[in-house]
């Protein structure tokens, strides 16, 4: 090939790859709302009040599982000092129980997140 070829070849190839940069820069993705714009539409919107609600009923029902969860440890931990084989074996239970209580709680609060930034995202 000559070198004026070659050069042609290169400076198509150049443009082209410019050219599908700059398209894809052009797009615009539609982003998800933050946290604080649907903190803000939630408290702004009608249509908000009952997944928003929801959301932070789930959140208080979390914060107290976790504390749950931690007195259930500190009375494993105690039980185990001292030595009750029955009581270690109750403790555990309410463990698992609580600890599922949180997995539970986590997925409706996902939900309702969900739910909420459906309707934001529908009444924009």
């Amino acid at each position: 090939m000559s070198k004026a070829k070659i050069a042609a070849f290169v400076a198509a190839l150049v443009l082209a790859v410019s050219s599908t940069a700059s398209a894809q820069a052009a797009k615009k993705v539609a982003a998800h709302p933050t946290r604080v714009q649907l903190a803000a539409w939630c408290k702004n919107h009608p249509a908000a009040t009952a997944d928003c609600k929801d959301a932070r009923s789930d959140t208080r029902g979390i914060r107290a599982d976790r504390k749950e969860v931690r007195t259930d440890r500190k009375d494993l931990k105690s039980d185990i000092k001292a030595g009750n084989k029955q009581e270690v074996k109750a403790d555990k239970k309410e463990l698992v129980a609580d600890r599922k209580d949180i997995r539970t709680d986590r997925k409706d609060r996902r939900q309702d997140a969900r739910d909420a930034r459906k309707d934001a995202k529908s009444h924009r």
